[in-house]
């Protein structure tokens, strides 16, 4: 038994952006685990602990190979922590991954870019950008579809099977 068993269904990016451009995201990976792999580890402390310090290093050294941009700048997203939580059923398990990251705002236009290696999405996932109010989104460059709800929040979707191109860009102006 181990996670070879463990199949991805869905994820979920959440990145809240403040005036001062540090930006919180929250991640979220469901997962379909018929051997109930998660579930077993999660009743001895000791290797639920060793699991979730290997997946935040996993995260870690993913988010190291991707190229973050903010104004110009490269910054580092850190994985602050990580959780295993259920939904209801042993078989659904979901990892929540807690990460921080931190440009320099300027006046005028902002932008964010993520420059990453290209694939074929495994499974659907959503990102939700929530900038401070009043703030402004100009752009959106992305891969699947993206929408703006009112001026400050952006909804990206990429579909299962989707190519993703690798490259994505976010222009707004912070009030």
């Amino acid at each position: 038994m181990g996670e070879e068993g463990v199949e991805p269904l869905h994820a979920y990016g959440l990145f809240s952006v403040s005036e001062r451009l540090e930006v919180h995201q929250v991640m979220i990976f469901e997962y379909l685990d018929y051997e109930r792999y998660y579930d077993s580890i999660s009743k001895d402390l000791e290797k639920l602990n060793r699991e979730l310090a290997s997946a935040a290093l996993n995260m870690q050294q993913y988010l190291d190979r991707e190229e973050v941009v903010i104004n110009g700048e490269r910054v580092r997203p850190l994985v602050l922590g990580v959780n295993l939580g259920f939904r209801g059923d042993p078989e659904e398990p979901y990892l929540v991954f807690f990460v921080h990251f931190k440009g320099k705002p300027r006046r005028g236009l902002n932008y964010y870019e993520n420059l990453y290696e290209e694939e074929v999405a495994e499974y659907p996932f959503e990102a939700y950008w929530f900038f401070p109010p009043n703030a402004r989104v100009e752009e959106v460059e992305c891969s699947g579809t993206s929408e703006l709800v009112g001026e400050n929040i952006v909804v990206i979707r990429v579909e299962e099977g989707e190519r993703i191109a690798g490259y994505e860009k976010i222009t707004f102006r912070l009030p």
